[in-house]
Order: C-alpha cells, then structure tokens, then sequence
C-alpha cells in the first residue's frame, strides 16, 4: 500500500513540474510512475514496479520526444506581425537610409521604415511593405 502512495505522489510531482515548466522535461516520468502505480496495484513487488517505471520512462521518453520535436521546430511559424508584410502603408516621415530616418504608422502604431533598394522616399508616398528587420519595416515603391 506504501509504494502505491508513493507512486500516486511521484505522479503529481512530476505532473506538477511539467505544468510548471515550458518544455517536455518530466512527462515520461509521470506515464513511467503510472504505469509503476498499476503494476502495484496488481501486486507486484517493489523491483518489479522500478523496472516497469524505468522502461515505460524511457519507452516514452523515446516516442514523445521524437514526436514533440517533429511538431515543434522552432522558427517555422508566423507572428502576428507576418501579416504586416505585404500591406500599403503611407510614409510619415521621409525615408532616408544613409541618415537613419523614415517612419511610417501602421494601425495607430507608428513604426521605424527603411527602403528595400536604398532610395529616399518623401512623406505622403504610399509604398508596400516587403519585410520586417527586428523594429524596422522593409519598404518599397
């Protein structure tokens, strides 16, 4: 009965660090120690609920790694500011790469522009957005 608490408490430990966490670091465990929990629960004794625990700790570690990091590759995804890119916007401020100036509003926010070939743009052009570069966008005519 001991090692059955035991279990049921390794349980919400590492469920609690998971939650607690960003990344995949204890979930196996938690699908290790329940499957620990049903082997005692069952009757086994204590080396054989050990066993069970490293192997289904590992088992699952193995597979939900593998496929945690299939669907989570980091940098294939868009932002919210993708959808920026490709909307005409009006230049506020003349753009002017050599002298670092340019500025443009985009819904009530007012960003930093430069232009894609290198040209000045005077305020009032309207031009298309081709890309962001960190707080900038990237413009032309």
């Amino acid at each position: 009965m001991i090692d059955s608490i035991c279990w049921v408490v390794a349980i919400m430990v590492f469920a609690a660090v998971e939650a607690g966490t960003a990344a995949l670091v204890s979930i196996w465990f938690a699908g290790g120690s329940l499957s620990a929990l049903i082997a005692s629960l069952l009757g086994a004794n204590v080396y054989v609920q050990v066993l069970v625990f490293l192997v289904v700790s590992a088992l699952c570690l193995l597979a939900l790694r593998k496929i945690a990091f299939k669907n989570m590759k980091a940098g294939n995804g868009k932002t919210n500011l993708d959808r920026i890119i490709g909307q005409k916007v009006i230049i506020t401020e003349m753009v002017d790469n050599i002298n670092r100036q340019g500025a443009a509003d985009i819904n009530d926010v007012k960003w930093k522009v430069k232009s894609e070939t290198g040209e000045v743009i005077p305020a009032g052009e309207t031009v298309t957005v081709t890309d962001i570069e960190g707080v900038k966008l990237v413009v032309r005519r």
